[in-house]
């Protein structure tokens, strides 16, 4: 059975978003219709697909078959089978080595997706200004293209971790069974993923400006009341999601072992409720068992020394009892015998 590269399963997906998302850049600057002169419309229209190719060229070699120093991807490759699970026998040092490879091939995914996609604007854009392209051309392809750019990198990151994900946590555990921790490996924040969440009101209105062109002043003050809406909608989902995290983090840092936790959210959303009752219970059963191990170990205390004693006075009555024998030897042999 021939394997198949397990980085193809991220990369190939990824690269078909991408054209995805070219397409509809590609797309939308066709449906204005207005380049200027007719180099830059020609440019445009052979232009843009041939750079896009030859990135996703290159994307595919490095990502997808390691060519081009692609070591992260030799070693993936090498230690997950085609079931997309880790090799069975691996060392601790090849667990750990495949581990940090799988979390550099999300972050180098998502900044190539971001490199190769601003590479592409620019070189589109800046050609068709080079070719009699004026101002609200370069702006229209400009703006088209950072469209597509944004929905193209936020599903190169999550994409990528998402399928990771099964193998990041076999991983974990196989080496938290060798006794061997991963918190040397650097890790993101899911306060930066929420971030994207600000930013896809902004394109959104982007994209109806560039379809209704040219616009007058009364849509653009529209759209910038409802973009200001929506980031306000955003930030207050933000704030709330993120405080609710925050709460769990707190009290996993805070929590006293030594006695009996309750866990408290003031969110109203069932699973982070219901996290908290579990969090709750657990610490009780904790609690529980600790003082029954407490108390256990205060009754084996008071066993040993029980025995300790019954041993002492054991040990004493057999010496004792040694010494009289021998001094009953002795008077024996002191004794004078009948016959003198």
């Amino acid at each position: 059975m021939v394997k198949t590269p397990y980085t193809l399963k991220i990369i190939l997906p990824v690269i078909g978003w991408g054209f995805l998302c070219s397409f509809f850049s590609y797309t939308l600057v066709l449906t204005v219709g207005v380049l200027g002169s007719a180099p830059a419309w020609n440019f445009f229209l052979l232009g843009t697909p041939l750079c896009l190719f030859v990135l996703a060229l290159f994307f595919f070699l490095r990502y997808g078959l390691g060519v081009f120093y692609g070591k992260e991807v030799g070693v993936i490759n090498g230690n997950v089978s085609n079931n997309r699970k880790l090799n069975p026998g691996l060392s601790r040092e090849e667990i750990k080595e495949t581990l940090r490879a799988l979390v550099s091939l999300c972050r180098n995914v998502y900044l190539f997706s971001f490199a190769s996609g601003l590479l592409a604007v620019a070189f589109v854009t800046l050609g068709i200004s080079l070719l009699g392209g004026d101002w609200p051309v370069f702006l229209l392809v400009l703006i088209s293209g950072l469209t597509g750019l944004f929905f193209f990198v936020p599903f190169s990151l999550f994409f990528s971790q998402q399928v990771v994900f099964p193998l990041i946590k076999e991983s974990r555990e196989l080496l938290c069974k060798k006794g061997e921790s991963a918190e040397d490996i650097v890790l993101s924040s899911i306060k930066s993923k929420f971030f994207f969440l600000f930013l896809f009101p902004f394109f959104a209105v982007l994209v109806v400006m560039v379809c209704v062109y040219p616009i007058d002043y009364k849509t653009i003050v529209l759209a910038l009341i409802g973009l200001a809406m929506a980031l306000i909608i955003g930030r207050v989902l933000y704030v709330y999601i993120y405080r609710s995290f925050s709460e769990i983090d707190k009290f996993s840092r805070a929590w006293d072992k030594e006695e009996k936790s309750v866990f408290v959210v003031g969110s109203l959303d069932k699973e982070f409720v219901d996290l908290g009752n579990n969090f709750s219970k657990l610490s009780e059963e904790l609690y529980l068992l600790k003082k029954d191990s407490e108390e256990s170990k205060k009754e084996l205390q008071k066993r040993v020394a029980e025995l300790e004693k019954f041993f002492n006075l054991t040990v004493e009555r057999e010496l004792k009892m040694v010494e009289l024998k021998k001094k009953l030897k002795e008077c024996s042999k002191k004794q004078p015998s009948k016959t003198d």
